[in-house]
């Protein structure tokens, strides 16, 4: 006769655990989008929702053998309807709802087209985006790992999640995130091929398969090899050199290294040049093409700005069309322009001079772009400017001062480098731009009377000749500010850091002023014309010039810095506030914006913060339920009687992977479970495989023959009499300890953590039959289990 058996993944709380990893590990690598937009909440805890429903009636069809296509299909159509009840409020799928949905989605496209990462709130949200890819990750790692058991293959779902960041903003994420994913994936598999291994082998008395991956050698092995893996990735990158580029001071890291020349030395030195050289030719059918770029400067570390780290891949050559322009809306006014450059032999740099806004450039692939400043860098030292030609298109922007003047803050909306300020800036300059500004209800106007004071009320003077004093930085702040003397260069350097300090996003652009017109009809640049300008991020609009420096050497400022507004006279806009207090003291958050006080609420993101803590604290609960109600149901129990001890003592035994012998006498139970007990040893001391018997544990076979004769007693006698269970509290406790001393570490704690008798586990007195059909010629028979039951029932 043969028998079957189902596997183990055919119980449903194996599937519910497998299931429970598999979406536990999804939902925290979507975690990893939360830099993507503001309010992340809004989007994970939704999303675990999905995942909980989506997971676990993949696990209920899984259980009830429904085809893998309808379970995939049932679950792709579950997650939809739920994406659409978050996003309308309703899941029914109705001409409304579904129209409202399209528009949402509609709107998320736009804002994720709009909008640098993360989207900041009070633009329309991307969540209806964030929430399709999420609900998408956890069915795919559900599909893979449940349904089709493939859990390694998984990680190729959970890796494309986990980069997604990393390709929109260019950031890591951060190492913790990656441990706990990593973690989460190494369980999942270990679940799986242990299943693969349980049933290896035949053990004797119904025991498990001397084979199984689950003896605590085996288990302790896999755990320390997980953790030494997500260990060495996690430590293994710090040491070894990437494949970027580096323009910050000098050689990065790496191999492909490009060193860069300073842009504030070259524009020291050719502006301190006694001869006008022309440096290149620009022709446009457009208007006079002023401002050209040839750099950005956008980390400040306290004596002078740098261009900072770039990650410039090979991907990203100056061929072809650009990505689109960084935090400007689709409602800003825009007019395109060609122009063709003609570099002459006596500028050699490595930086390639354009418009601000470019679209299109074909400059070929010695050139490449960064995406978060729009300037183009030489790929290797031997490429420069001298002798090139090459075309572009750019984009000349309408900004419109009132919608600058309403935006919110964009400090959430850039890069880091962008809002640093160094821990060392004198508290004078803090205190000096609060000063200038405090008239200023909004950021926009703070910046208008910034540019103000440089260029007219502040009393500042430009002055070519104060070129050398400027030093080797050409950043000391607080002279530059006694003295109010000076060049482009220390204006704009000046009103850009103030400028961060008051809350706005800044940077410092390098490039070229106003050209003179050839007989010819083209504009030349020459040395004289080189400038520098600052640059303020506001959403909406983007990276916007400003010009502090004076007339004498820019004698126009961009028309909507001279905007004026009416009158705030209530409360301001919540994108900021009047400036009446002091600004942040040296040591302070440099990211803090409290020279402007324009927001009441703290920097610090706590509601993503205290969200997070809150799910992890669910999850916590989730997992310490079981161990909570078993506590419970056993404090009830000790209270009883010696019937309450005896079920005690069957949930312990099945709490430790034992099979109870259901319908058998009290003696012929005890018998059972004596040959189940072995002698507790504490520590490293303990063997995986120990020995069991009566034998073994005499005390706790004394004890369990007191508590069968006790349950006899109170059964089956003439007269009986009640015992309590505290009575042999102590006997129980002698016996549970030598069944726990029985079984491996590892079973010991997941009776403790995740008990069979509270969630649930495929039991049977009888030994389990292998997976291979067995002849009953080559399987002796048990004639004591298989036999008809007739003696008392216990």
């Amino acid at each position: 006769m043969k028998t079957s058996v189902r596997g183990s993944w055919s119980s449903l709380p194996q599937q519910l655990r497998v299931a429970g990893i598999a979406l536990l590990a999804a939902w925290v690598t979507v975690l990893s989008w939360r830099v993507l937009t503001a309010n992340f909440a809004e989007v994970g805890f939704p999303l675990l929702f999905i995942g909980i429903v989506v997971a676990g009636g993949g696990a209920l069809a899984r259980w009830s053998r429904i085809h893998p296509a309808a379970i995939v299909a049932g679950q792709v159509v579950l997650g939809g309807l739920l994406v659409l009840g978050t996003t309308t409020g309703s899941p029914f799928p109705t001409p409304g709802n579904v129209d409202a949905f399209m528009a949402a989605l509609d709107a998320a496209l736009e804002s994720s087209r709009n909008y640098a990462a993360p989207v900041q709130a009070g633009v329309p949200p991307v969540h209806p985006l964030l929430l399709i890819g999420g609900t998408l990750v956890v069915i795919a790692v559900d599909v893979i790992a449940c349904t089709l058991r493939r859990a390694p293959v998984a990680g190729l779902a959970l890796l494309a999640a986990y980069t997604l960041p990393v390709a929109v903003t260019g950031e890591a994420v951060s190492w913790w995130l990656f441990s706990v994913v990593a973690g989460l994936f190494l369980t999942l598999v270990f679940l799986q091929h242990s299943d693969h291994v349980t049933s290896w082998g035949r053990a004797p008395d119904g025991d498990k398969g001397s084979f199984s991956v689950r003896t605590g050698a085996i288990g302790n092995t896999a755990l320390a090899l997980g953790a030494g893996s997500i260990a060495l990735a996690v430590v293994v990158p710090v040491a070894v050199p990437t494949m970027s580029m580096s323009v910050f001071e000098g050689n990065g890291p790496g191999t492909r290294e490009v060193e860069v020349k300073d842009p504030m030395v070259d524009l020291r030195r050719d502006l301190s040049r006694g001869e006008d050289i022309p440096l290149m030719e620009v022709t446009t059918s457009g208007p006079k093409p002023s401002y050209f770029r040839l750099s950005v400067l956008a980390r400040f570390n306290g004596s002078q700005w740098t261009p900072g780290d770039r990650d410039i891949p090979d991907t990203q050559s100056a061929t072809g069309e650009l990505p689109p322009l960084d935090g400007v809306a689709t409602s800003v006014r825009r007019r395109e322009f060609t122009y063709g450059v003609r570099i002459g032999e006596d500028f050699s740099s490595t930086w390639l001079p354009t418009t601000a806004q470019t679209t299109t450039i074909a400059a070929g692939t010695d050139w490449r772009y960064d995406v978060t400043t729009r300037d183009f860098i030489a790929a290797n030292d031997d490429v420069s400017t001298a002798n090139m030609t090459y075309d572009f298109t750019g984009v000349e922007l309408t900004y419109d001062a009132e919608s600058m003047n309403n935006a919110v803050s964009g400090a959430g909306s850039v890069a880091g480098i962008f809002t640093d300020i160094p821990p060392g800036l004198n508290n004078e300059i803090r205190r000096l731009a609060a000063s200038v500004t405090a008239e200023a209800p909004t950021r926009f106007q703070k910046a208008q009377l910034l540019q103000q004071w440089f260029r007219e009320d502040g009393g500042f003077r430009y002055d070519l000749a104060q070129v050398d004093s400027a030093g080797s930085g050409g950043a000391d702040l607080l002279a530059f500010l006694e003295e109010r003397v000076g060049y482009c260069e220390q204006f704009a350097a000046t009103m850009a850091i103030m400028a961060r300090v008051l809350g706005m996003p800044s940077r410092v652009a390098v490039g070229f002023l106003e050209p003179e017109k050839s007989p010819t009809g083209a504009w030349v640049f020459s040395a004289h014309d080189l400038h520098a300008w600052p640059e303020l991020y506001f959403p909406g609009s983007g990276w916007v010039r400003f010009e502090p420096t004076p007339a004498a050497r820019a004698a126009e400022v961009p028309g909507y810095t001279d905007a004026e507004f009416a009158p705030v006279t209530e409360e301001p806009s919540p994108s900021a506030s009047r400036s009446t207090e002091l600004l942040p003291e040296r040591g302070e958050s440099p990211s803090a914006e409290a020279g402007s006080a324009d927001e009441d609420t703290s920097s610090v993101p706590w509601v993503p913060i205290l969200a997070g803590i809150l799910g992890l604290a669910v999850v916590a609960l989730l997992l310490l339920t079981p161990r909570l109600f078993r506590a419970s149901r056993r404090r009830s129990r000790m209270a009883g009687d010696i019937e309450d001890l005896w079920v005690e003592l069957r949930d312990v035994a099945a709490d430790l992977g034992h099979a109870w012998p259901v319908g058998r006498s009290p003696r012929r139970a005890g018998e059972w479970v004596g040959r189940l007990l072995a002698a507790p040893v504490a520590g490293a001391e303990r063997p995986d495989r120990p020995r069991r018997g009566r034998e073994q544990a005499p005390e706790a076979a004394h004890a369990l023959d007191r508590l069968v004769g006790a349950l006899e007693h109170s059964r089956y006698s003439r007269h009986p009499e009640r015992f309590t269970a505290e009575r042999f509290a102590g006997d129980a406790d002698l016996v549970e300890q030598a069944l726990a001393a029985g079984v491996t570490p590892r079973e010991a704690r997941r009776a403790q953590w995740w008990p069979a008798s509270v969630v649930g586990r495929r039991t049977s007195w009888r030994p389990r039959a292998s997976r291979s059909t067995r002849s009953q010629t080559d399987t002796p028979v048990d004639t004591e289990a298989t036999r008809t039951v007739d003696e008392l029932v216990g």
